[in-house]
């Protein structure tokens, strides 16, 4: 196939994503800040009590007590890593009512971590609280508009769709890209005398340094012209990164997955470490404290026999689906603040199921937490964020130079077509 095919399809691949990834890179600096944001803008309630110089009550004991109150519900999850004087929120599960085959209606409860006592709960009646659309525009739902902008143009499974068509077609064009950046293969013109005297010309590497510069000053047309291709060489690696990421995060089951598992030994989450069961099993078979510490020691063989480090606990929780507890914890095979380690035990709690670690195990998970961590920005603190943000705007500039590219190309044709007319 010859060059010229390949630019028409780099042309018409980016006129199609261009007003979809000008978006996405736009929200996505404002995104890489998100949690920043949303306390700037939502400052979180305060849901902290003194501390005190007693302990505070075991997380077991907190759930039990929280289950007295609300005999209606049931709480699947304990948070194991608690903060000094941090409020119990628990995490209710709605029971069914045999009587009208509905969920019970539950009450919020909050307790004191340290005496187990009720806090009363403040309810706010304002409208603005308990608005779910994004109209109007509040600081309350601005960012969660932003983020759906992000992976969907506000637009539901539809936009989500749209996203993910324009990832696959951006991976493969991020190919097309760089092809093009290479310079073309000359036919050698020098003279036979240049030859015999060894003359060849510029090398490859020469002509390709031109296309990583920026000629400045220039016109207008190749000023847009350098920034898109040097923007684009230069910034190659991660915008492959964030192509391929979107495709997992929005189109993973129908073409991420398949793909890799092509090439990657893969943790299909669905089915891991067993399919769900016919029927949900509501109830554990034994109680959490009890498979709390059967997973500690289970924890504790799998780390010395894999060679990991457990550095902190997060949780434990019984899923029904299933009918299995799993145990959370942070490990040095853990990436940034994106990956949790997990233990997996059938629901009686006597037999070990499954040990799940993001990175290390299976080179198609660790490609895959990589992935994610790099595009929500959960590893290298503050300086990734920052250079997050920045990438975005590349995003952006990419598909606006691409499109002014185009139009100036476009029109040149038509004033050359009636000139020769």
């Amino acid at each position: 196939m010859k060059r010229h095919f390949w630019v028409l399809i780099h042309r018409y691949a980016g006129l199609f994503m261009a007003l979809v990834l000008t978006i996405a890179g736009l929200t996505g600096s404002i995104l890489a800040f998100y949690h920043e944001l949303g306390e700037w803008l939502n400052p979180p309630p305060a849901n902290k009590v003194a501390i005190l110089s007693t302990p505070m009550l075991d997380p077991f004991v907190l759930r039990k007590r929280a289950l007295l109150l609300e005999p209606h519900a049931s709480i699947n999850n304990v948070n194991l890593k608690q903060e000094p004087g941090e409020i119990y929120i628990p995490e209710f599960e709605a029971k069914i009512d045999p009587a009208t085959r509905q969920p019970y209606e539950l009450q919020a409860i909050k307790l004191n971590p340290y005496t187990g006592e009720q806090i009363p709960v403040v309810l706010s009646a304002s409208a603005e609280n308990q608005s779910t659309g994004y109209w109007p525009l509040t600081r309350k739902n601005i960012l969660p508009f932003i983020y759906a902008l992000h992976y969907s143009l506000a637009l539901g499974q539809t936009g989500s769709w749209l996203f993910g068509i324009a990832a696959v077609i951006w991976t493969a064009d991020c190919f097309v890209g760089f092809y093009l950046t290479l310079p073309a293969r000359k036919k050698n013109s020098l003279p036979t005398a240049a030859l015999k005297a060894g003359q060849t010309g510029c090398n490859f590497r020469q002509r390709w340094s031109i296309a990583w510069k920026i000629k400045w000053p220039s016109s207008n047309f190749r000023l847009n012209f350098d920034l898109h291709r040097a923007g684009g060489l230069w910034t190659w690696l991660m915008l492959l990164i964030f192509a391929w990421s979107s495709v997992l995060l929005n189109l993973g089951e129908q073409v991420y997955i398949p793909v890799m598992k092509q090439f990657f030994e893969l943790t299909l989450a669905k089915d891991y470490p067993i399919a769900d069961l016919p029927q949900p099993h509501p109830d554990p078979r034994i109680d959490f404290k009890t498979a709390y510490r059967k997973a500690q020691g289970l924890m504790a063989e799998q780390s010395q026999q894999k060679g990991f480090m457990v550095m902190e606990e997060r949780s434990i929780s019984y899923v029904p689906a299933k009918g299995m507890y799993c145990y959370t914890v942070n490990t040095d095979y853990d990436i940034g603040s994106g990956g949790l380690s997990m233990l997996w035990l059938e629901g009686n709690g006597n037999e070990f199921s499954a040990l799940y670690l993001p990175t290390g195990q299976k080179a198609g998970d660790t490609i895959s937490n990589w992935l994610q961590c790099l595009h929500m920005a959960r590893v290298g603190g503050l300086a990734y964020k920052i250079f997050l943000c920045l990438m975005g705007f590349v995003v952006a500039m990419l598909s606006v130079t691409g499109v002014y590219i185009w139009w100036k190309k476009r029109h040149a044709l038509k004033l050359k077509l009636k000139m020769t007319a």
